[in-house]
């Protein structure tokens, strides 16, 4: 009888063990079938905010290529006082959408972004071509670096590694497949003598651009117009000076201005017109934000993308 007992208490030990398991079991299924569809939830979910800011970003580059568009029918010459130069501050797309079936993850988007000329700044592309560094151009660079307070020896390194990037390309015989040219200033880290304080300085005043291109008087900085010109800062401040009360119209225009004042200089790098302008752009969703740099190309045939990256 006792053992009968005992082994009666012994199974029953064993059912409530083996009951314990399975409930562990269970439960640990249970869990991981729910974080499993947790995961899926947030990636499906992720996947969408990554396509609506996608959408909403290149409506935005559509807009501003509208707007540079509409200011060639309209402009021979592109100034700071023109619609593309107003910043598009912090804006809720939800005072645009009225349609009440829009997800509200939608519209509790927030939009920026900026048009900026790129040809407002000094080209570093100027500093080499066919290969072959420009003396004249490195020059202009190297004032451009004193009074940044960087090494003027930047401006000749920067110079002949574009020249070597040149004769890479013109020697199809010799070119290696793959190979990725310099795109934008960014590109130049991989110098040792150029880091990411060097270019937090130069990138308010100098660009690469996928060509050679003259600088807008209309749009540069005091520091870009010195260097450019040859002038000390009391002339280049009175150049700005006499681009804040008008324009310039033309290169000619420029010319006999600031020969009013007695700044005397070569315009054989100036224009008035831009042909580049970068666009930046940010979109927040929730928690979730991302933020784009675009450079386009304007002309006669329209606004073509030239190149679109994070930041």
């Amino acid at each position: 009888m006792i053992s009968a007992t005992k082994n009666s208490g012994t199974e029953n030990g064993v059912a409530i063990v083996t009951v314990l398991l399975l409930t562990v079991l269970c439960l640990s299924i249970v869990t991981s079938l729910f974080w499993e569809q947790q995961v899926q939830v947030r990636s499906i979910e992720n996947q969408r905010l990554q396509l609506q800011q996608h959408w909403i970003l290149k409506g935005a580059l559509d807009w501003a290529k509208l707007i540079l568009l509409e200011d060639a029918k309209f402009s021979t010459t592109d100034d700071l006082s023109e619609p593309w130069n107003t910043p598009l501050m912090d804006t809720r797309l939800d005072r645009y959408v009225k349609d009440s079936k829009v997800q509200s993850t939608a519209v509790n988007a927030v939009l920026s972004g900026v048009i900026s000329d790129a040809q407002g700044k000094f080209n570093a592309r100027r500093l080499a071509s066919n290969g072959q560094v420009i003396s004249e151009e490195v020059n202009i660079f190297a004032r451009l670096l004193k009074q940044l307070k960087i090494s003027q020896k930047l401006g000749i390194t920067i110079a002949k590694e574009l020249a070597k990037q040149q004769q890479q390309f013109v020697r199809s015989d010799k070119y290696i497949s793959g190979q990725i040219g310099f795109e934008t200033l960014s590109d130049f880290l991989a110098l040792k003598s150029f880091n990411a304080e060097i270019l937090t300085i130069l990138e308010n005043h100098v660009i690469l651009l996928p060509k050679q291109t003259k600088t807008n008087v209309n749009t540069a900085s005091m520091e870009v117009i010195a260097a450019e010109l040859d002038i000390p800062y009391t002339d280049a401040r009175n150049v700005l000076a006499i681009r804040d009360n008008a324009i310039f119209l033309d290169t000619a225009d420029f010319l006999n201005r600031i020969r009013q004042v007695g700044v005397n200089a070569n315009v054989k790098n100036i224009t008035v017109k831009t042909d580049f302008f970068l666009i930046t752009g940010t979109v927040k969703i929730n928690q979730s934000l991302i933020r784009k740099k675009c450079l386009i190309q304007r002309s006669p045939q329209g606004v073509e993308l030239v190149w679109l990256k994070d930041f």
